[in-house]
């Protein structure tokens, strides 16, 4: 039986840099978002398309590497927080076929309230806030 959360809540985990990883992740935050958590499905498509990003255009999918993502959960406030840390520029581009991909952060933007990326030698921070109405039920 899944518990109503009432206060802010917060956490976190880190994945290794596989495509694998992308249905982990969003395994993990079907698990810990709280019953009453409005806008499920968007925050588990915005989790793919930023955990997708760090494997494809950051080092995190290089051998070896790693990416982090935040889970914050605001019930006062009707919201939720994603935030993926990646290990920062890519060696390279990421190889696309003709018309593949390239509308991920767009899909993001447009479902988030808000969206900030941050940039430093060895890491990049994309965080952004989901709000849900207050009448809206829990949909995990």
């Amino acid at each position: 039986m899944a518990t109503t959360i009432t206060m802010p809540t917060a956490c976190a985990r880190s994945f290794d840099g596989t495509r694998a990883s992308i249905c982990q992740a969003r395994a993990w935050v079907r698990e810990v978002l709280p019953a009453g958590c409005g806008r499920v499905d968007d925050v588990l498509l915005v989790v793919s398309e930023l955990v997708t990003n760090a494997i494809l255009h950051s080092a995190s999918g290089e051998p070896g590497g790693r990416y982090a993502l935040q889970l914050e959960v605001n019930p006062p406030a009707h919201s939720v927080g994603v935030t993926c840390i990646d290990m920062g520029p890519a060696l390279a581009p990421a190889v696309r076929q003709e018309g593949e991909g390239g509308r991920g952060l767009t899909i993001v933007k447009k479902l988030a309230a808000t969206y900030e990326m941050r940039a430093e030698p060895t890491s990049r921070t994309v965080c952004c806030w989901l709000d849900w109405a207050a009448e809206q039920g829990g949909g995990a």
